[in-house]
């Protein structure tokens, strides 16, 4: 799940100043935060390992939050794992299993949510560089 916007706001954002700025990264932060949350709250407890994975990556300095299920960096058989918790087994030596959907359930819930938080704090940037805020 990332919460970011189009290349051409990424464009415009990159351009503003320092103070400007630390809205967006602070709400791109605060959404990011909350699905690392929503995830952990919704992701099937068996062992835990699967909710202790669920981790926020940060990039281009802030303006892009991820919600990691699994380390890139991880084995196949990990990643393999993960996949099968989100979306179900549909055949294998395992059996046939339903899927979690965790992370497809926090990115509906909150898509709303983080859109309107990231246009307040365009606002409140646009307010503050244009000296009234």
């Amino acid at each position: 799940m990332r919460v970011e916007g189009g290349k051409k706001l990424r464009r415009q954002l990159s351009s503003l100043k320092g103070d400007a700025r630390k809205h967006i990264v602070k709400a791109i932060a605060a959404g990011t935060n909350e699905g690392v949350r929503v995830a952990r709250v919704l992701a099937p407890e068996k062992t835990g390992r699967t909710k202790q994975e669920i981790h926020a990556e940060f990039r281009d300095d802030g303006m892009t939050g991820i919600v990691e299920v699994i380390d890139p960096g991880a084995d196949r058989a990990d990643k393999d794992r993960a996949y099968s918790i989100e979306h179900g087994r549909k055949a294998g030596d395992h059996g046939t299993t339903p899927g979690s959907h965790h992370v497809h359930r926090t990115r509906e819930y909150l898509a709303k949510k983080n859109k309107n938080r990231v246009k307040r704090a365009m606002r409140m940037a646009i307010k503050e560089a244009a000296g009234r805020g």
